[in-house]
């Protein structure tokens, strides 16, 4: 939709990360301006941007189709009542991962043999609601220190069973280019590290970020994996499509990971959209999470049973390559869980198992 200025930005503003993030949206006020409606409208949400700080690029709040609360843009970028009027009641905890439990050392979380997730920050473009880490929002964390990447390296030096880094925050695509640039040096020079791979949600919510030079530093260590953030077809714009190429251009493999959101893309229709969308521009559909129980997001969550339906409906509809795979997170940092709707029906008469195909059908296959 379009958004109202005082002043309107020129199109090269417009295309200029630096100018979206100056004029990111960083209270109500600021979103009423731009979407034109009456301040009032939020007040009831106001509290909850006190206990969890809106922040959204005038880009990102363009990709609302309306000012209703029911947009699945703002839903995914405007805070609600539901955040903290539904703790009590829905629960969550703020690290139900036990991230914090499984870090050897500052910034590093280490629950797999054979790969860490190194958290690099809180800095961001935007604020998802539905955000994974949603209690580093109050916490200071700047972009890490040399002592920082000195423990770091120095730890995946001692466990060389260690052979791929997940960098991840925040997003590490809003760090100062020098800082990624060390980081990627740093770490690619250890070793026994094959494969570092990024974790972003800037294609989505800030493509005017990727440019070839930031492409060239993601891509300049050892073999680089960027995995996106994309949760609804909207979000895939021709800005969007022009990141990726330059990632595409410098190197880098991309996969998708999306959460399924209620209200937002817990449908079929819509996640067909949106993972045929992603491979038309290059990006392999990888994971589609469940919620994991986030204290403030549980409102998003929709129960397991919803997630297998929908990957039901999905099988033989849309090709194989757009499917990524259902997953959750076992609490207390146990690992993923990937499932799968039950095709195994019943055994004929000759011991054979009998599946349902993709339109109904039962068959019995030889086995």
């Amino acid at each position: 939709m379009d958004l109202h200025f005082s002043q309107p930005p020129s199109g090269i503003e417009w295309s200029d990360w630096h100018w979206q993030l100056a004029h990111a949206a960083r209270d109500f006020s600021t979103v009423a301006r731009y979407l034109g409606v009456p301040e009032d409208m939020f007040s009831a949400d106001a509290s909850t941007a006190e206990r969890y700080p809106l922040l959204v690029t005038p880009y990102y709040l363009s990709l609302a189709h309306s000012p209703e609360a029911s947009d699945p843009i703002l839903r995914q970028c405007l805070p609600t009542q539901a955040e903290t009027n539904q703790q009590k009641q829905l629960g969550g905890h703020p690290d139900a991962l036990a991230e914090e439990a499984n870090s050897p050392v500052p910034r590093l979380f280490h629950r797999y043999p054979d790969r860490v997730v190194f958290n690099t920050g809180n800095l961001c473009a935007v604020h998802c609601r539905h955000c994974l880490r949603k209690r580093d929002w109050e916490k200071c964390l700047p972009p890490p220190t040399d002592a920082d990447m000195d423990a770091i390296c120095k730890y995946l030096s001692a466990h060389s069973e260690i052979r791929e880094v997940l960098i991840s925050g925040g997003d590490p695509l809003m760090l100062p280019e020098e800082c990624l640039q060390n980081i990627v040096e740093r770490l690619s020079a250890v070793p026994s590290i094959e494969m570092l791979r990024f974790g972003s949600r800037v294609p989505c919510v800030l493509p005017q970020r990727v440019t070839p030079r930031l492409a060239a530093i993601l891509a300049s260590g050892k073999s680089a994996w960027l995995a996106t953030h994309f949760n609804h077809p909207w979000e895939l714009t021709k800005e969007t499509a022009q990141a990726t190429q330059i990632l595409h251009r410098a190197g880098l493999s991309l996969v998708n990971q999306s959460v399924l959101l209620k209200g937002v893309n817990d449908d079929a229709d819509t996640l067909a959209k949106l993972f045929t969308g992603l491979l038309k521009i290059h990006i392999k559909p990888y994971y589609l999470f469940h919620g994991d129980p986030i204290q403030g997001t549980m409102h998003f969550r929709t129960g397991l049973q919803k997630g297998l339906d929908i990957m039901n409906r999905l099988r033989g509809r849309i090709s194989g390559m757009a499917l990524p795979a259902f997953a959750f997170d076992l609490p207390g940092g146990a690992g993923k869980i990937r499932l799968q709707p039950e095709q195994l029906a019943e055994y004929d008469a000759n011991g054979n198992p009998v599946f349902t195909s993709w339109d109904g059908k039962r068959v019995p296959y030889p086995d």
